[in-house]
């Protein structure tokens, strides 16, 4: 296997980019159609479209501050706090608050 120059390698991350953003629309769709759907039969709408798009859109999310962190950790010029660390911290307090909030209103 060749290693790729920096031509294919700018037309792989545009096609992976093009393949993200379409797949991200075609869970909005779903995300929008299940949704519209599950209130005009007055149903409950199923939720696996929508926590893949949140899924998706947070790792993402997240993994950027984490390369960005990363690639200016050793620089004294760009010296910022943890951010990657902090969003982490903030992600488990609001998980643990939903579950903490859930079982108080499953125990009704």
């Amino acid at each position: 296997m060749k290693p790729m120059d920096e031509m294919e390698r700018s037309i792989q991350l545009r096609a992976e980019e093009l393949a993200y953003k379409a797949v991200l629309g075609g869970l909005a769709g779903s995300t929008c159609a299940t949704w519209l759907q599950a209130f005009l039969t007055k149903q409950a709408p199923d939720l696996v479209p929508g926590l893949l798009l949140c899924l998706a859109v947070c790792i993402q999310g997240f993994t950027q501050v984490l390369y960005k962190h990363r690639m200016v950790e050793d620089d004294e010029e760009y010296r910022e706090p943890n951010r990657p660390a902090r969003m982490l911290g903030a992600a488990v307090a609001l998980g643990a608050f939903l579950l903490f909030v859930g079982l108080l209103l499953m125990a009704r």
